[in-house]
């Protein structure tokens, strides 16, 4: 019997390609939980957004999580909702739409909500 494959989300896919091009830091949790990790790392290092951190549980664990400015999110809703964040829009018009969104077609559906956001942008 064949392994049923997920369906992977055009506008996560969007999103990935975007946060490549952010800087990632790889960090360990140490006695903190993963989001304080993260956060302590941001304030000793004072480090701007956007940024990904890759924050070590144990060996067999690891939490992602975006740094914009308006705070600490999960890497996968930053991924998902990459328009929603004024820093990605930078990193986007800085590399050009075309060069990072090539081979992407994405729905009708998905552009009208990426623009039903733009008030995001303001």
């Amino acid at each position: 019997m064949s392994k049923k494959r997920k369906r992977i989300s055009r506008r996560r896919l969007a999103g990935q390609r975007v946060m490549a091009h952010v800087p990632i830091y790889h960090i360990e949790t140490g006695k903190h939980k993963p989001v304080t990790a993260a956060r302590r790392f941001i304030a000793e290092n004072e480090l701007s957004a956007p940024s990904v951190f890759n924050v070590r549980r144990n060996e067999h664990t690891t939490d992602r999580f975006f740094w914009g400015e308006k705070g600490l999110f999960s890497a996968q809703y930053a991924e998902e909702n990459h328009f929603l964040f004024p820093s990605l829009k930078v990193v986007v018009e800085g590399i050009g739409e075309e060069k990072i969104f090539e081979g992407l077609e994405l729905t009708a559906d998905d552009w009208e909500e990426i623009e039903e956001y733009e008030y995001a942008f303001v």
